[in-house]
């Protein structure tokens, strides 16, 4: 089974005519899953009007690793399992780019916890089976295991100081 899913990833500029006072904000809208190879890494306007515009970032994956697998399955059983972009806005915070796509929430936690960018979207169902059967295939569960109690021998048990009317 293969450990690559190549999707592109839609993001949107929403602008504020006539509120000089608001600043552009950035949001990923989509994920397209990808039939075939990744293609070449791009970027391109899709759709524009006053208000928004929405550019394709093309040339991504998705991969899975065999250490993350647990996470996998933890987004996987979550009550809304998700897909994360992780995003970079460069040093004047007038672009946004998609960095990284990943379905690992230890992954995805690592960036929020440095203050990047990240993005949850519902996981597209090609993306979702393709999880699915990975995981399925990969993933064992440890096996929880109850500690054992150690049985209380008589007379085990010693204060760790004397009751003051037996002190001598």
């Amino acid at each position: 089974m293969k450990d690559r899913f190549p999707v592109s990833v839609v993001v949107e500029r929403r602008s504020y005519p006539g509120k000089p006072w608001m600043i552009d904000s950035w949001s990923v809208v989509g994920i397209l899953p990808i039939e075939g190879d990744a293609g070449v890494a791009g970027c391109k306007s899709i759709y524009r009007d006053e208000e928004k515009e929405q550019f394709l970032h093309e040339g991504h994956v998705v991969e899975l690793f065999a250490d993350e697998a647990e996470s996998y399955y933890t987004n996987l059983t979550a009550t809304k399992p998700a897909i994360f972009v992780i995003g970079a806005e460069d040093e004047d915070g007038d672009n946004l780019k998609p960095l990284l796509v990943t379905l690992s929430y230890s992954e995805m936690s690592s960036y929020v916890e440095v203050d990047t960018p990240v993005f949850d979207l519902p996981i597209p169902q090609p993306i979702y089976e393709w999880v699915e059967a990975w995981v399925l295939e990969n993933y064992l569960p440890e096996k929880k295991h109850k500690r054992a109690r150690q049985p209380w021998a008589d007379n085990s048990w010693k204060p760790l100081r004397r009751p003051v009317d037996q002190q001598g």
